[in-house]
């Protein structure tokens, strides 16, 4: 479980926010083409459910790096996680900006993750 725990955190929080049309207009579009948009009415639920699965995503990067010490993917970790919750407050791109990167970094494990796993 340890070992996906940052690929479910990044994925998760970006399908919770496309369920969420009043926080997060540009993914509720994508959502709402998926059938997300039934799950309006449990907006202020799914709001606490991307920033906790914000924190398992940027927590899953932080013990990949105690595996493998890779101090990169660390930072843009913890940068993307930021930048989520800055931009609860901020600016709303700067919270797509960091959903970006934690399913960019998500991404780029899970093709390690497989060519490992090939070999």
């Amino acid at each position: 479980m340890k070992a996906h725990l940052e690929k479910i955190g990044g994925v998760g929080a970006v399908i919770a926010a496309a369920a969420c049309p009043v926080c997060f207009p540009k993914l509720a579009l994508i959502g709402a083409l998926f059938g997300l948009g039934a799950l309006g009415a449990y907006e202020s639920q799914i709001f606490v459910g991307v920033q906790i699965l914000t924190l398992v995503a940027v927590a899953g990067h932080v013990l990949n790096f105690l595996g493998y010490r890779r101090k990169a993917p660390l930072i843009v970790a913890l940068l993307s996680g930021a930048a989520v919750f800055a931009g609860l407050y901020a600016s709303e791109w700067l919270t797509y900006a960091g959903f970006a990167g934690l399913v960019a970094l998500s991404a780029l494990d899970l093709l390690k993750y497989f060519r490992r796993r090939s070999v």
